[in-house]
């Protein structure tokens, strides 16, 4: 399995990368069509989202969604594969002043993350822009490929560890003045019920614990596609956190659900670049079947 995605990387690699992304781009549309579950997932987190729009524009949505989907995996070999100097050439990048005054604080940086547009170039960036940095990741089950993967992910500083992985090295990362990052907008079966988008999803609050405990600068990084190029917008929304809150399970809810507006923003403004194919609101899901 590895031997055979690395020649397909090296293969797309070799195209432009306007072209691959069009080439991924189709095969999502192709996906939309024949992927009835992952489509009615999407149509049904859209309709839970949106109500006021009619179904044409769900359908539309949901269809560009799946295109989204199919840019980013065909972007993925110029990702992990071309040079450090081409990527940030492909990059705006807004908000790195605050960076730089978080990092001097020296209390560390925490970096929260969404699948929003090509999320790899988004997970990248931290290491892109030279800042040391410490990810949370999830392996694939293939070890030789996820080697490959963790590889590519870490070849400009990055530093990977798996999710099941003790948690003692992100307080480490932290105290040595290093940023962390973790996605957010996953269902996570064991999280609080928090309001995404408005509805209550199951959620981590360990960004917004940790940073509280540390001292650290918190940040959501939003990433958006320009005009279905190569081209990207990332910007680094440094959060404030509410006044700390004495009940810690609360002041960690109350932080997360100041992230969670920070991408909601986003996602209102770029539907179809959000990863509507996941079941994100589970939770009402399984208490509506109650």
């Amino acid at each position: 399995m590895a031997f055979i995605v690395k020649i397909l990387f090296y293969l797309i690699r070799c195209l432009p990368v306007r072209l691959a992304g069009a080439i991924g781009a189709g095969l999502g549309r192709m996906a939309y069509l024949l992927d009835s579950r992952h489509r009615s997932i999407a149509m049904r987190n859209l309709s839970r989202i949106y109500p006021q729009q009619n179904e044409a524009w769900k359908r539309k949505t949901s269809r560009e969604s799946f295109a989204e989907l199919g840019r980013t995996s065909f972007e993925m070999p110029h990702v992990f594969l071309r040079s450090q100097q081409f990527l940030k050439s492909r990059i705006e990048f807004v908000g790195l002043e605050e960076i730089a005054k978080a990092h001097q604080d020296g209390h560390g940086v925490i970096f929260t993350a969404c699948h929003l547009s090509n999320w790899e170039i988004g997970a990248l960036s931290v290491s892109l822009i030279d800042f040391p940095s410490a990810q949370m990741y999830r392996a694939v089950r293939q070890k030789p490929l996820d080697r490959f993967l963790k590889q590519c992910r870490e070849r400009f500083g990055n530093r990977l560890h798996e999710r099941r992985e003790n948690m003692r090295w992100l307080p480490k990362a932290l105290k040595q003045g290093q940023s962390v990052s973790i996605m957010i907008d996953q269902h996570l079966s064991n999280g609080i019920p928090i309001p995404f988008l408005g509805h209550p999803a199951r959620s981590t609050t360990l960004p917004a614990a940790y940073a509280r405990r540390n001292n650290a600068t918190l940040f959501a990084g939003l990433v958006h596609r320009i005009d279905h190029q190569f081209r990207f917008r990332i910007e680094f929304k440094r959060i404030e956190l509410p006044e700390q809150n004495p009940n810690t399970e609360q002041d960690a809810i109350a932080c997360t659900s100041e992230l969670h507006q920070a991408y909601a923003e986003t996602i209102h403004q770029y539907p179809e670049q959000w990863l509507w194919i996941h079941r994100r609101w589970l939770y009402l899901d399984e208490q509506e079947q109650v």
